[in-house]
């Protein structure tokens, strides 16, 4: 049902971009969607974005990836998401893939937290692109283990 809702914007959303794969089992696998909007936040506040997975909490048991950037003013814009099945290297390789192909541009700086898988696929697929970790959960786990 999502594939058949997301498939039928680009028939009414200028620049929207949608892509996705299924498993052996027809069942989806991966999925990535950008609308205009965050096409054109991309554009403007793209140099730096941050990808993060969230923990697999909904009954599909899929990762949700948010694709975010910062504006003029300091919040948060999206600029793409993606589900996930797995959070393997070909599945970000994949990820980071359709993203490049959606916006036509690699951003100049990704910022993830410390995961080694995704870390692989940014080298892989984005190796022009500096990979940075997100300096608020180092902190986060420097105090949780009282180092600070």
């Amino acid at each position: 049902m999502v594939v058949q809702i997301l498939s039928g914007k680009k028939n009414y959303c200028d620049g929207y971009s949608f892509e996705y794969t299924v498993n052996t089992n027809g069942e989806l696998d991966r999925l990535f969607w950008a609308d205009d909007i965050s096409k054109k936040n991309y554009l403007a506040f793209g140099d730096i974005i941050s990808f993060d997975a969230t923990f697999k909490t909904n009954k599909y048991n899929m990762v949700f990836v948010p694709f975010t950037a910062i504006d003029n003013h300091c919040r948060n814009v999206t600029v793409g998401a993606a589900l996930l099945s797995s959070e393997s290297i070909e599945s970000y390789s994949w990820l980071l893939k359709v993203f490049i192909d959606s916006f036509g541009i690699a951003p100049k700086v990704v910022v993830t937290d410390q995961d080694p898988t995704m870390k692989q696929a940014i080298s892989l697929v984005l190796p022009n692109s500096r990979h940075r970790l997100c300096m608020w959960r180092i902190m986060k786990k420097l105090a949780d283990k009282n180092v600070l």
